[in-house]
């Protein structure tokens, strides 16, 4: 749907009812929080909150010892979730007590949060398949705007960067689902860099371009209670990325371990450009940057979507090993 010249303060005065879908899966959706808040004061009178079917766990009762990550995030079908409602071969409205296999997905642990229904869109049917599940939650909710909201950077990669992102599919075909919709769709960004996957030099460059075409709809600043609301519902739920989008918002910039992709972790550096939350159009960020996300928009599968991405030399992360072992012996 275009979106003219309309700001993001314009589509959420227009809207009666919102949906935020976290974009690139684990705790993406509890920073969605921050957008509900938003958009409440904003005078919405219905925001769910919900993500996608994406999740770094272990194998079903097993813990993560010291020296073990996991690196490949399991993208799970709707089929693998229990005590979940399906409404869509790929989506369903979950509940505190939806899991699979006894694991439970940060969306479960958001609906106890809130005492109300969360929902989960699965990738397994391609761009096609997660836009699909994305319009049949949208229905559900009778909702007139959808926001994408991702933490980080990954999403606004060409692809063409030095060093490649780690977990940029999930993010890629969540993008399409949302451009792919008849109501409003907004891409949002939280904590600027917190994913330590872009260098901040290129997020600020892939910013830029998606700046020099238009697309930045606007921004706003979560509120303290909002803030407070994440960081409690944080303890809840390992979220070692998003905690930073806390620490950025109380001032704590500079250089911060996140770990993620080995046993040492990454580093990203906060500046005040993650205390905002950012809108963009989400078309816009396509052809401006996230070009690549045109190549899977008619995917069936995530199959397919996983070969385009390999033929274009990008390495998504559903093809590597998932649990590793760093230790010797």
């Amino acid at each position: 749907m275009s979106l003219g010249t309309k700001t993001l303060e314009d589509l959420a005065h227009e809207a009666s009812s919102a949906v935020i879908i976290g974009n690139g899966g684990g705790g993406d959706c509890l920073v969605g929080l921050l957008a509900a808040g938003w958009l409440r004061r904003m005078g919405v009178g219905r925001v769910a909150l919900g993500g996608i079917a994406c999740q770094w766990w272990t194998a079903p009762g097993e813990d993560r010892p010291e020296g073990v990550d996991v690196l490949g995030p399991d993208l799970y079908s709707i089929g693998d979730l229990d005590q979940a409602t399906r409404i869509h071969d790929y989506a369903a409205i979950v509940n505190a007590d939806s899991n699979s296999q006894g694991r439970r997905p940060h969306e479960a642990v958001l609906a106890e949060h809130l005492d109300q229904e969360t929902f989960i869109v699965s990738h397994q049917g391609g761009a096609q398949g997660s836009a699909a599940g994305l319009r049949a939650v949208l229905e559900y909710f009778d909702a007139d705007l959808v926001i994408a909201m991702d933490v980080g950077s990954d999403t606004l990669s060409t692809g063409r960067e030095v060093r490649p992102t780690m977990t940029v599919l999930a993010d890629h075909l969540t993008l399409a689902a949302a451009m792919s919709q008849d109501v409003a769709s907004v891409f949002c960004l939280a904590g600027f860099g917190a994913d330590a996957e872009l260098e901040l030099e290129e997020l600020t460059e892939n910013t830029g371009r998606v700046l020099a075409a238009g697309g930045l709809l606007g921004m706003f600043a979560p509120s303290p209670a909002d803030i407070n609301e994440l960081e409690a519902v944080q303890q809840m739920a390992f979220d070692p990325v998003g905690g930073l989008v806390v620490e950025a918002y109380r001032g704590n910039f500079g250089l911060h371990r996140v770990p993620t992709g080995s046993p040492w972790g990454q580093v990203a550096r906060m500046t005040p450009a993650a205390v905002p939350i950012w809108a963009f159009s989400p078309q816009v960020v396509v052809d401006a940057v996230a070009q690549d996300v045109a190549r899977i928009l008619e995917t069936t599968s995530l199959e397919e979507a996983e070969r385009i991405y390999l033929e274009l030399g990008r390495l998504p992360e559903t093809t590597i090993a998932g649990r590793v072992d760093f230790r010797r012996g």
